[in-house]
């Protein structure tokens, strides 16, 4: 179970705020943030939660909402930073999964 089987956190990334957040991010810093630090040009497509999103603080606009807790990620950084031992879990561009071997 992950934390987008909860409807209202589903809801919350569906949401034209979220959406449009998220637009900006990816404008704002279109590489990945991790691989850039390492001198390495991949392409962001998913805005990752440095402040993971949970049952308890997604209400808290101030963390879901917050550009200052946003990382723009490549596949494989957002894949390594949630499933470092379980590689067989692959993210959508809107970090949805969709493929558990």
């Amino acid at each position: 179970m992950t934390y987008r089987d909860n409807p209202e956190i589903a809801k919350k990334y569906k949401s034209k705020r979220w959406q449009k957040l998220r637009h900006q991010k990816i404008l704002l810093n279109p590489f990945c943030e991790r691989c850039l630090k390492k001198g390495i040009y991949n392409s962001a497509y998913i805005v990752h939660h440095k402040d993971y999103i949970t049952d308890k603080n997604f209400e808290d606009d101030d963390v879901f909402f917050n550009m200052n807790n946003l990382e723009s990620l490549c596949k494989d950084c957002h894949n390594k930073e949630h499933f470092a031992e379980k590689d067989e879990y692959i993210f959508d561009e809107n970090g949805d999964l969709i493929k558990n071997e």
